[in-house]
């Protein structure tokens, strides 16, 4: 039962490092955009851009967390 809590407990552990990272990737592309269009007076040029590439940080985020995690998992199991 111990065991299988912590299997529990390191899945939930992962999970939401996805979410924060995703949600943080986007929210420091959003922030940069922003602060550049004020900047510099294109309203939503820079905030459309960075909001792209905050969208694809959270992604690749979340494809490099779930391959350690497969990696991990495939290691334990030989």
């Amino acid at each position: 039962m111990t065991n299988n809590k912590r299997e529990l407990f390191q899945s939930l552990a992962m999970v939401s490092s996805m979410g924060i990272s995703v949600v943080l990737a986007i929210g420091i592309g959003v922030w940069f955009g922003l602060t550049l269009d004020r900047w510099f007076g294109t309203k939503p040029w820079f905030f459309y851009i960075f909001l792209f590439i905050g969208i694809a940080a959270g992604f690749k985020n979340i494809y490099l967390i779930a391959g350690r995690e497969i990696r991990r998992n495939d290691d334990s199991n030989q």
